[in-house]
């Protein structure tokens, strides 16, 4: 049941209140219980968990009813109290096209829907949103202490883009930007029988460009060729670079003729970009590891460099 304010009654059969900051803590100083927040936020392992800790520490500190989070477009974060996110729902996009535009204070915008009291806080490319059925609750000492939370989260939010970063170009080639050897790792250690298709590729002549156009010319040559490739692949394939003039492909097909077709699309793609590369694929087949169905494409690209290079050859 739920009574005319639509807050869930308490155990007792009455109006659930909001949190009573001073009622909890009556001693306390408003900003050392955001600091009591500040462990809990900055050990959040994602951006997700990262808002919802804010806004559970937003209710607390502030002692408002109830807090969600609004996307840049609109439409609502999984997170946050359902109750709000239910009645933000119901509001008109110019209402929370108010919320979105001018985050940083109170509001009356949610005053239609039974919210008088409101105050919100722009976090990342969200929009936090703290409201309290009772039209005095939540006062300018509120607006600083949700001020205060969400720099504290800003804090974490830049530590985790910058692990993030760090992460990416742990696992990436500076140069090109593709990933490297332990993501292919885990992706041949994910490979299908029958279903999945791994490609050896190597650029010919790639040495020669070196040798008489310099090591720049070389770089530019590879990133030319890496965005060709990637651009005759579906959004699932993968592409890699594993060695200096080596690259690699998984895909999932449906078949060898499927296999065969898109190592096809990968030399004509080079073609294009005034490089010719010699491809080997291989299909997973059943009782091998992703490795060995790699040794086998390598097999196979070996096979096409004995044929002329600027071609392609499927296992058997």
């Amino acid at each position: 049941m739920q009574l005319a304010n639509g807050f869930p009654p308490s155990p007792s059969g009455h109006a659930a209140e909001p949190a009573d900051r001073s009622a909890d803590h009556p001693d306390a100083d408003p900003r050392q219980l955001v600091l009591g927040h500040t462990l809990s936020i900055m050990t959040a392992d994602t951006f997700e968990v990262l808002v919802g800790r804010t806004l559970a520490a937003a209710r607390e500190v502030t002692g408002a009813a109830v807090a969600a989070a609004l996307d840049p477009d609109g439409g609502l974060r999984a997170y946050g109290d359902p109750e709000l996110r239910e009645r933000l729902a119901g509001t008109t996009p110019t209402v929370r096209g108010r919320l979105r535009k001018r985050p940083g204070g109170a509001t009356a915008a949610l005053a239609t829907v039974g919210l008088p009291a409101a105050i919100t806080a722009a976090f990342g490319d969200v929009v936090l949103v703290v409201a309290d059925p009772t039209p005095s609750r939540l006062g300018p000492e509120a607006g600083s202490l949700l001020a205060l939370l969400v720099a504290h989260a800003q804090a974490c939010r830049d530590r985790l883009h910058e692990l993030a970063m760090l992460q990416r170009r742990a696992n990436s080639d500076p140069l090109t930007g593709l990933r490297h050897h332990r993501p292919l790792d885990e992706r041949l250690a994910a490979t299908a029988p029958d279903q999945t298709a791994v490609m050896a590729i190597d650029v010919d002549g790639f040495k020669k460009i070196n040798d008489e156009y310099g090591h720049q010319a070389g770089d530019q040559a590879l990133l030319t060729l890496a965005s060709a490739l990637r651009s005759v692949l579906r959004g699932d394939d993968e592409l890699y670079r594993i060695g200096g003039d080596e690259f690699a492909v998984v895909v999932d097909v449906n078949g060898p003729a499927e296999a065969a077709a898109i190592a096809q699309r990968l030399v004509d793609a080079a073609r294009g970009v005034g490089q010719t590369i010699s491809v080997g694929a291989a299909l997973h087949t059943s009782g091998e590891t992703g490795h060995e169905t790699l040794c086998r494409a390598d097999g196979a690209l070996y096979e096409a460099k004995r044929a002329g290079r600027d071609t392609a050859r499927l296992a058997a």
